[in-house]
């Protein structure tokens, strides 16, 4: 009964409402609920419970709050890591330096590779940005321009080298990447991004230029290397440390997988690690001057001085390293056992000389009759002994021609042979073609053993 009398006076109570009003709180509810839904649809905006003042909060919100509040938490209790001193962290040089057998020449020795190794800087490439390093070696800083704040790093074109010959260097074959990315990295530990200049394969060189802001020290060179004068071999390793090995520079002759216009690092304590980091760095004398640059090879083989200053003087000169190709590989006489070396003087009465090892069909010299084992015993007049100075030789050849490369297609050059079988001494008039491409000999002809 009471309940009847309630809802009458709920209806009396609605009737005496104007209908405005009532469509406003109708309206107002649809609105309502469309705002409920939307918070429920919205990640953003999850209800929860009503808490005294009527806000919603965000659960995940809080969630995120609470996990940085506990990060920021463990960071204020984590020991702040120790500042790296250089002067007085614990250091392990790359390979000791300091040692017994050094000892003599620990004072020389340091004062030499400090000074020189303020030219030397690590220098890394690779295919693409942010990819793994194709190649990591050491270079030198040859030259700065005051004006425009650059650098010219001369190192080892193994650094792009993509692909080594599948036979020797004398059959060709290898490839380069001059799209690579180059990373020159300075002595005070920043990094910058390098410019390809130009790659010579044939001695295995490239010029990259870099931003340096810094005026540089320049390095000096001697042009000499005397046979096994004492050495020291410098490098920078993947942490720019700097890499001191000992050892005396030689003559060898060349086997087949290598030019011929190498000289050779001699160190009996020389285990190969990390060799690599070396490739592209210096070869020094114990008075600091650089005598070559170390090419990595199983014999340690290295560019001398008197071969880089030349082919630096070319570059600038030309843009690129002309070179005239003989079609000849040679070994030389001195360099023999003394046996052999007694009996070639026994049965030609020659004691001095190149011999001719492999000879390119087709070749001027093939076409003037020189055959394997005969003998080259001067060059433009001059005797010649060994291959390094016929590698200067050829070099001077192209010094004193024209300005423009492009006139460099053909030199002439003299050679003085003896032939062997006919025991016939000829002299001999070549005209050869100039390129900045390796030389290929074994092409066509016999596989050089």
């Amino acid at each position: 009964m009471s309940s009847d009398l309630e809802k009458s006076k709920n209806k009396r109570a609605m009737a005496a409402v104007p209908e405005e009003v009532l469509a406003k709180k109708r309206n107002l509810g649809r609105e309502e609920g469309q705002e409920e839904e939307e918070k429920k649809d919205s990640p953003a905006l999850l209800p929860m419970p009503r808490g005294s003042r009527g806000c919603f909060i965000d659960p995940r919100w809080l969630t995120a709050k609470i996990a940085k509040d506990k990060m920021d938490a463990a960071k204020l209790a984590a020991p702040i890591p120790p500042v790296k001193i250089p002067t007085l962290e614990h250091f392990k040089p790359p390979p000791r330096f300091h040692t017994r057998a050094l000892l003599p020449l620990r004072e020389s020795g340091s004062k030499a590779a400090l000074s020189a190794a303020k030219s030397l800087v690590g220098i890394s490439s690779s295919l693409d940005i942010g990819s793994k390093p194709l190649k990591r070696c050491s270079g030198l800083l040859i030259d700065w321009d005051e004006e425009s704040k650059t650098c010219v790093v001369l190192t080892t074109a193994h650094l792009i080298r993509t692909k080594d010959s599948p036979v020797n260097v004398w059959f060709g074959g290898e490839e380069y990447t001059s799209n690579a990315d180059v990373t020159v990295h300075l002595l005070d530990g920043t990094s910058e991004k390098g410019q390809l200049l130009y790659y010579q394969p044939h001695y295995d060189l490239a010029f990259v230029r870099v931003k340096v802001d810094q005026p540089i020290q320049l390095p000096s060179f001697s042009e000499e290397v005397t046979f096994a004068e004492e050495v020291l071999r410098l490098g920078r390793d993947n942490m720019l440390d700097l890499r001191i090995t000992y050892g005396r520079a030689a003559y060898q002759n060349p086997v087949i997988d290598e030019r011929y216009h190498y000289m050779y690092f001699d160190c009996a304590d020389d285990d190969n690690d990390d060799d690599e980091y070396d490739s592209g760095g210096l070869v020094i004398s114990l008075d600091g001057k650089i005598v070559g640059m170390f090419n990595i090879s199983s014999r340690g083989s290295f560019i001398p001085s008197s071969i880089l200053l030349s082919c630096v003087d070319l570059w600038k000169k030309y843009g690129r390293i002309p070179r005239p190709q003989l079609g000849m590989a040679f070994e030389a006489i001195k360099l023999l056992e003394p046996a052999h070396v007694d009996k070639i003087w026994r049965m030609c009465h020659i004691d001095d000389g190149l011999v001719v090892q492999e000879v390119l069909k087709g070749s001027p010299a093939d076409k003037f009759g020189i055959e394997r084992g005969d003998i080259v015993e001067c060059f433009n007049g001059e005797s010649i002994s060994n291959t390094v100075e016929l590698e200067n030789r050829l070099m001077n050849t192209c010094k004193g021609l024209s300005d423009n490369y492009n006139d460099l297609i053909e030199v002439h050059v003299s050679v003085g042979v003896f032939h062997t079988l006919k025991k016939q001494r000829r002299i001999g008039e070549l005209t050869v073609s100039v390129s900045d491409l390796g030389e290929v000999i074994a092409r066509g002809s016999r596989k050089i053993s």
